[in-house]
């Protein structure tokens, strides 16, 4: 899986589209043109009874796994990155999601979306697939400006540049 932001689509766009689909092995990209040349990409893995949308933060969020106090972090946290908080938390709907890639588990944001009827090729451009992808990302680009102009911890700011 790719890091949710790119510098290349990955993916042929229709003249004037401002997403597309790319069909994977595993699982499906759904890739949105944002501005300056940078490309947001949303994982669509399906399973029997949902479609579980992930946008991929690499190895960027063991740093709250591997933390020998994981409460006392949030409790830091809670003030400067309230978003970091509610994904741990999963309060709104948004979770950090374990994803075994190459020999080794990456972790991203993550909701999963109910299953509508269809084939798997209309599942995946199913508009309430879509928004849900769309509402993701956004979700995911704010937690990174959050944690790029407010979090206290130095090593995290500069372990973003993991993500590209």
């Amino acid at each position: 899986m790719r890091p949710f932001i790119q510098t290349t689509a990955g993916a042929t766009f229709y003249v004037g589209a401002h997403y597309t689909l790319m069909f994977r092995k595993e699982y499906v990209e759904f890739i949105a043109k944002m501005q300056n040349g940078l490309y947001g990409v949303v994982n669509l893995q399906f399973y029997s009874d949902a479609v579980e949308l992930l946008t991929d933060w690499g190895d960027f969020f063991k740093r709250i796994f591997n933390h020998e106090d994981p409460e006392k972090l949030m409790r830091m946290l809670q003030k400067p990155c309230p978003l970091v908080v509610d994904l741990m938390e999963g309060a709104s709907g948004y979770h950090l999601m374990k994803q075994r890639s190459d020999s080794h588990y990456r972790v991203g944001c993550s909701i999963p979306v109910p299953l509508p009827d269809g084939s798997l090729i209309t599942l995946a451009g199913h508009p309430q697939v879509m928004e849900k992808a769309i509402d993701l990302l956004n979700y995911s680009l704010r937690l990174y400006c959050e944690i790029y102009d407010h979090c206290p911890f130095p090593g995290w700011k500069k372990g973003l540049q993991e993500i590209f």
